[in-house]
């Protein structure tokens, strides 16, 4: 049986709007030391039969039984290599070398996970693209709050046996990951010149399932404190930054719009912390739930 050196481990549920693209860029890379193991959660569209026109193994689990560390967790614990890259169904890699970059910083003695930089869509709406901007840079330096990102990165197997995702929340797995590593004195490394596409257009409700999950997770993840005061600083804050690249770009009209999606998003990850802190008091986990 043929060893390798990486897998990759992909996780689908209904992804066959892009999983082709996804896939093709996948084997389309210079690096070809990986075997692909996908964790499919209920797909009922034709991801599965698309996924099968590569060689893979197959993880299959129930919708409701989906948890994003407890599946990653599990996943891993099926591995045999040295190196373990995660890669999003719809997450494609946009030149042939970003697994060599990936795995030659991996390979670093002082280096023990990477992300990719992420860049939006062609079709992302105008406030997607400057959050993405934001939130990975061009230049070689990641912003502070941004300790880690799933879409494509990788991390060495020894250092996920000391540290393996959390699973106390549903959310936030990789930030948690990356600030313990962070605290543990590992380095976690940002690859600027590692370039994926990756990005969602959510709607008013997807935005605030996801942000209520992750003001959840925040609450397990740093204890933080976050008020009514500090929603208001957030939003007001949020707004003036969106006021100035709609300007710049001449976009009137999601500046419009912008008051309305940043208050939607500042109000569920106020509403999702204080259900967590209420939880935490009673020393319980966080509510499990689907932002999708």
């Amino acid at each position: 049986m043929k060893t390798f050196e990486t897998t990759i481990i992909l996780r689908s549920m209904n992804s066959a709007d892009i999983i082709s693209q996804t896939l093709k860029a996948l084997f389309s890379q210079n690096y070809k030391d990986f075997k692909l193991l996908v964790v499919d959660s209920g797909s009922t569209d034709d991801t599965l039969e698309k996924i099968s026109f590569y060689p893979h193994e197959l993880i299959q689990i129930k919708k409701e039984d989906y948890h994003p560390g407890i599946v990653l967790n599990n996943a891993i614990k099926q591995t045999n290599t040295p190196f373990i890259v995660f890669l999003n169904s719809d997450t494609v890699m946009l030149h042939n070398n970003c697994l060599e970059i990936l795995i030659q910083n991996l390979k670093q003695k002082d280096t023990h996970a990477v992300f990719a930089r992420q860049i939006a869509r062609p079709e992302a709406k105008p406030w997607v693209k400057r959050d993405y901007e934001i939130a990975f840079p061009k230049d070689a330096k990641n912003p502070s709050w941004m300790y880690f990102s799933l879409p494509l990165s990788g991390i060495k197997k020894e250092i996920w046996q000391i540290n393996p995702f959390y699973t106390k929340a549903w959310a936030s797995e990789d930030t948690k990951m990356g600030y313990d590593l962070k605290n543990k004195g590992f380095r976690v490394k940002y690859l600027s010149k590692c370039l994926v596409m990756h990005s969602h257009n959510y709607t008013l409700k997807q935005i605030y399932n996801r942000r209520f999950v992750e003001g959840e997770a925040d609450v397990y993840i740093f204890d933080n404190n976050f008020t009514l005061v500090t929603l208001v600083k957030s939003y007001l804050s949020s707004i003036l930054n969106d006021t100035k690249y709609h300007i710049k770009n001449f976009e009137i009209y999601e500046l419009g719009l912008s008051f309305i999606r940043r208050f939607v998003y500042q109000y569920a990850y106020y509403k999702g912390h204080k259900n967590a802190q209420l939880r935490k008091d009673k020393n319980l986990e966080a509510t499990y739930g689907n932002y999708q």
